[in-house]
């Protein structure tokens, strides 16, 4: 379990600049920046699918991965705050 663990972290910090470039294209479109984070991390773990079966790794680990790569290039601080609409 901690190896998995481990290495979904070091998929992360590998995903995590593939997905801060594809959510600065979304910010050149006319979106509510409230959806930006949500956008994020659903492209997280859709890179981390298309990662998982492009190399033929597991699916959930690289599906986390990609949850984790998004959280971090979106800030989940910032996810949380635009969800309570502060």
């Amino acid at each position: 379990m901690e190896t998995a663990l481990n290495e979904a972290v070091a998929l992360a910090a590998v995903m995590a600049p593939v997905i801060a470039i594809f959510v600065q294209l979304f910010k050149t479109a006319d979106l509510n920046k409230r959806w930006l984070p949500f956008i994020s991390i659903g492209l997280g773990v859709a890179v981390g699918l298309v990662f998982a079966l492009a190399g033929g790794g597991d699916l959930f680990l690289y599906g986390l991965a990609g949850l984790l790569s998004g959280a971090a290039s979106s800030g989940l601080y910032d996810s949380i705050k635009s969800a309570k609409g502060d």
